[in-house]
């Protein structure tokens, strides 16, 4: 329950792609990108989107990232816990290690147990596993003709029939390293241009969030309309104060996760970061379409002008993050100034 805490929280920094505090944490030169990393104790926590990690670690290691990457110079004196799409280890692990991924490639030393969920998982040439190794995947692992695993066995698979084969010899590790790296690039941005990944609006998306809006439009009235002002006089303020909430809450949570009383809130804590950008992107779509309607003469008036209003701005908002490079900031600023026009809307209101 702990790992898995510290793992939602690293990933939401990835996503987020912000450094903690100085005193907690540090931009790292062991990570491709931009990466975060804290010590607690001999135990290192890291994150990046392509995480290269080659050093050693007195304590346990727990990364996260799309890519991560355990060099030939990587020692982990302690367990391992690695979440990724693509994983390789290729050093020393001292403990236990423990994978969550798409693809994995152990092809290094591990003293003590290995388990995987995932998709495909191999063991290359190098590979010197000294306890079990066990999976849970719905294919079968590849495991090099000279891997050495001293313990058992065990594949847990999705689809039933399915056993472990010895394979023939998985590819270099450089080159599999390459090929992961390009083809993680060419998915990024395949299809997509310029756009920031994970800042995108589906036609149906930006229905529900309309239809979201019209609801909260219709049963809180002057709750709109009072953040239908924010948005045309205090709009900065909304921004900024959403924006505090998008980076101060996931330092909050580790900051608040670290101690082992505090885990249950920084769960909570957790669940109400992502409501906070659906119901900040709802606000935004409500007061701008207040604002619209407030605008277009008569025909704004009263219910439907309402939701006329909320259609044309969930249209021009969803125009608006469909276009590369600027959809992520008009996506950023939507969701932001939404989490800060709530509490404009609310702060009035009596508990």
């Amino acid at each position: 329950m702990r790992g898995g805490i510290r793992i939602a929280v690293l990933t939401l920094l990835v996503f987020l792609g912000v450094g903690l505090a100085p005193a907690l944490a540090q931009e790292t030169e062991a990570a491709t990108g931009r990466a975060v990393e804290w010590q607690s104790g001999e135990d290192v926590f890291a994150a990046a989107e392509e995480l290269t990690f080659d050093r050693k670690v007195k304590g346990g290691l727990t990364a996260a990232g799309r890519i991560v990457i355990l060099t030939d110079d990587a020692e982990i004196g302690g367990d391992a816990w690695i979440t990724a799409r693509r994983v390789a280890v290729e050093g020393e692990i001292g403990g236990d290690l423990s994978i969550r991924a798409q693809e994995a490639l152990i092809n290094g030393e591990v003293k003590g147990n290995v388990t995987f969920y995932g998709l495909d998982l191999a063991l290359g040439p190098d590979a010197e596993i000294d306890g079990n190794v066990t999976y849970y995947s719905p294919s079968t692992a590849q495991i090099d003709k000279n891997a050495e695993v001293k313990g058992e066995i065990n594949g847990e698979d999705f689809a039933s029939g399915r056993g472990v084969e010895r394979a023939e010899p998985v590819a270099p590790r450089g080159n599999m390293r390459e090929t992961w790296r390009r083809e993680h690039m060419e998915e990024r941005w395949e299809d997509r241009g310029l756009a920031a990944p994970g800042y995108h609006m589906s036609a149906p998306g930006a229905v529900f969030f309309g239809v979201l809006a019209i609801a909260l439009a219709l049963l809180a009235p002057v709750t709109t309309t009072r953040m239908r002002d924010g948005l045309a006089d205090e709009w900065a303020i909304a921004f900024g104060l959403g924006l505090l909430w998008l980076v101060g809450l996931p330092i909050l949570i580790v900051l608040v996760a670290i101690t082992i009383v505090g885990l249950p809130i920084a769960f909570l804590l957790l669940l109400l970061w992502p409501l906070g950008m659906v119901f900040g992107l709802v606000a935004t779509l409500a007061a701008f379409g207040d604002f619209i309607s407030r605008r277009i003469g008569e025909f704004g008036q009263g219910t439907l002008g309402r939701i006329v209003g909320i259609v044309l701005a969930t249209a021009l908002i969803w125009l608006g993050i469909s276009i590369p490079i600027l959809g992520a900031l008009v996506w950023l600023a939507a969701v932001a100034g939404g989490i800060g026009l709530l509490y404009l809307g609310f702060r009035t209101q009596p508990l």
